[in-house]
């Protein structure tokens, strides 16, 4: 995420936590509008709150090399790696996608630029941060092989594959996916489209459609991950 910092940190800057907290916002506002007030209300809650989340925490990544941890925070949620359980960094333009020795996987966006970005010189860090974590997690593998072999510390070629990352997703976010385009397919249905007022109809009969569209959507590309991909090696920082 732009805006790096002392001590290898890199936190998302003051413009675009103006935009999570208005378009989560709206998202809200349109979630007790548009759906059954028993799904409305608490919907619109959660939203808020994760809207409230993203302004006052905002995101961050935090590269700490001598105590041999990755730590990601985005909002409330805070996930923190060991160094030397990563296999692998990969960098998609403005995504980051970092391998575990166990299988799993972890992506973020550092950043998704906009006009507004590009006008006000916001910097594009995925490489950066990519780059810098491939660094960590070498110092780190160095250290766990001269502490088990009892010999100098020597830092080993730290690499960053870079190409699309789409089909890097793990079974459990493949899963996850088809669990959203299943509940995306469902809210279109709850979707209140009839109303007094043309625009209010006008613009849930496409909240409906939209929703529908990427339920639909997310169901058949999970089908197509769950049955016929793979996920493509990774370059391993060693």
């Amino acid at each position: 995420m732009p805006k790096q910092t002392s001590g290898q940190c890199w936190r998302v800057p003051a413009v675009p936590r103006v935009k999570f907290f208005l378009g989560y916002a709206a998202y809200a506002a349109l979630a007790v509008v548009f759906f059954p007030r028993w799904l409305g209300l608490p919907l619109g809650a959660l939203l808020a709150a994760w809207a409230v989340s993203l302004s006052a925490c905002g995101g961050s990544v935090r590269v700490d090399e001598e105590a041999g941890l990755l730590t990601l925070r985005l909002g409330w949620i805070i996930r923190r790696v060991r160094l030397a359980e990563v296999t692998g960094v990969l960098v998609d333009t403005t995504k980051v996608t970092i391998r575990k020795a166990t299988g799993t996987e972890i992506s973020f966006y550092a950043w998704r630029r906009g006009p507004l970005d590009a006008l006000l010189r916001v910097p594009v860090a995925a490489g950066d941060i990519g780059h810098a974590i491939a660094r960590a997690v070498a110092l780190a593998q160095a250290r766990t092989e001269a502490a088990a072999g009892g010999g100098p510390v020597r830092a080993g070629r730290s690499a960053v594959a870079a190409g699309t990352a789409a089909g890097t997703r793990s079974r459990l976010a493949t899963v996850l996916l088809a669990v959203w385009g299943a509940l995306a397919i469902g809210g279109a249905l709850l979707v209140r489209v009839h109303w007094n007022s043309p625009v209010l109809t006008v613009l849930g009969v496409l909240i409906a459609l939209g929703l529908g569209f990427t339920g639909l959507l997310s169901l058949l590309l999970a089908g197509w991950l769950l049955l016929t991909g793979r996920a493509p090696r990774i370059v391993a920082s060693s």
